[in-house]
């Protein structure tokens, strides 16, 4: 990206894949071996940079990725000029189309580059060792955040299958030109990502800023890790190392709307891709896609926006827009409002982390427990919210409705009904599809045809 366009050219790692170009087979003509790219713990820094600057692309976090699922579930809909990720909405995409070759060439690239840091066998002299070590963890969280992430949009959820014993997605560790890797099994990426993240964990000593990993945004990961693999026990006990560490605190509720409309760091953030004036994705930016500014292409369905009280703040983040009119509604989403592109796209928040506590003390029947830490949340964003008294599934349902408001665009809804194993109703549907539902074949993306061209070790997902 802009940002490090300059010093990462100094110290090129990995030539950028371009489309058409396919990711796993790519030979780097400008690339440096890492025992030449990396000599110190500067370049390593530098490397880095670059890392968490190909996480801003407009195909990873920069839109897509957060998008896409989105745009595939019951809280969004379709404008009427909707042409961007439109047929992902509709559940008629195919191997082809730009969308699923760019995430998969994109998030594979922040692969590869976590790689150069991590196999620089760069040995840290005592001066710098806590940087060194921090920078080395930084980059294991990286690439198991992009594995975990790749797993999640191109193959279907843990609980699919017992023990996640289904195709997933391969496991790079290497840079390796004449590699051929087949599809490790979601169980196995779910493992080599939580080996990552021990690594990390192990590793990481300090915080630089809520733009770079640390020890905490690595042990919230693993709690929602932990929560889609339906291990309730293991993600209380992560989520509450976050929440009881001390080291974030949920953004007040007289904040909380201006966190969102200052073009900087969301509420409760605790980890999350920059983006600044000189390196945002511009008119590629995720907000753009919302806005009337922008495409404008979608808008919150009806379905989402009737479970917010009217005296809840998160109800301030749609907007009136008086184009609209008939199925369309009246409001536009206006949580990512820069009209440059400038917002930070959330990756994890404490607020989440509170969420999956109280789900998973809900699960383990901690009830008095789950509705403390859903109240939390819920009575952060109004104050007046009567108490709740639920208890079973109805309790479940609330922390549901909780997380679905306080996540909304965020990228979580589509996987979070697939983890229930839950289909897409959407009441309020703008689509031809309107009822998807579970299990379906359709809730993930194809592997790419280049890919499937250029490795013959690569299946493709069913249904495509």
């Amino acid at each position: 990206m802009k940002r490090f366009k300059n010093i990462f050219a100094l110290i090129l790692m990995l030539s950028a894949t371009s489309c058409g170009e396919e990711l796993l087979d790519i030979t780097p003509s400008t690339a440096l071996p890492p025992d030449i790219a990396i000599q110190s713990v500067a370049d390593m820094e530098t490397v880095l940079l670059g890392v968490y600057s190909q996480m801003q692309n407009s195909d990873y976090y920069g839109r897509y990725f957060i998008l896409v699922p989105d745009v595939m579930s019951d809280d969004v809909k379709q404008n009427a000029s909707a042409n961007r990720a439109k047929e992902w909405a509709e559940f008629n995409g195919n191997e082809i189309d730009f969308i699923a070759e760019e995430i998969w060439t994109e998030v594979y690239e922040v692969i590869l580059r976590a790689n150069t840091v991590i196999n620089s066998g760069l040995e840290f002299p005592a001066a710098v060792k806590d940087l060194g070590d921090q920078l080395l963890g930084e980059a294991y969280a990286i690439r198991a955040l992009a594995h975990f992430d790749i797993a999640r949009i191109y193959a279907q959820t843990y609980n699919f299958s017992s023990g996640g014993s289904h195709p997933g997605v391969p496991i790079v560790t290497e840079f390796d030109p004449d590699a051929e890797p087949t599809r490790a099994t979601v169980g196995e990426v779910y493992q080599a990502v939580l080996s990552d993240l021990d690594r990390s964990i192990s590793l990481m000593n300090q915080s630089r800023g809520t733009g770079f990993f640390s020890r905490d945004a690595a042990v919230a990961l693993q709690a929602r890790i932990a929560l889609y693999m339906s291990d309730f026990a293991k993600a209380e006990s992560l989520a509450s190392q976050v929440i009881d560490g001390g080291n974030f605190s949920l953004t007040s509720t007289e904040g909380y709307l201006d966190a969102w409309a200052a073009n900087g760091s969301a509420p409760d953030v605790i980890f999350e891709v920059i983006m600044t004036e000189s390196d945002n994705n511009g008119g590629d930016a995720l907000g753009r896609m919302y806005i009337n500014e922008g495409y404008g292409d979608y808008l919150p369905s009806l379905d989402l926006v009737n479970l917010i009280d009217s005296n809840d703040i998160r109800s301030q983040l749609f907007k009136f827009d008086e184009t609209l009119a008939g199925v369309y509604g009246t409001i536009r989403v206006n949580k990512f409002p820069n009209i440059n592109g400038e917002d930070n796209t959330p990756v994890i928040r404490l607020s989440e982390l509170y969420l999956i506590r109280a789900e998973a003390r809900a699960m383990t029947g901690n009830e008095a427990g789950a509705i403390e830490d859903l109240m939390t949340i819920r009575q952060r964003a109004w104050p007046t919210a009567p108490a709740v008294t639920a208890t079973g599934e109805a309790l479940l349902d609330e922390i549901e409705r909780e997380k679905r408001i306080e996540l909304m665009f965020e990228g979580h809804r589509l996987w979070d009904l697939m983890r229930k194993g839950r289909s897409v109703m959407r009441t309020d549907c703008t689509a031809p599809i309107c009822e998807i539902n579970y299990p379906n074949e359709r809730f993930i993306l194809p592997i790419p045809q280049q890919e499937l061209v250029a490795n013959p070790n690569i299946s493709q997902n069913p249904g495509y």
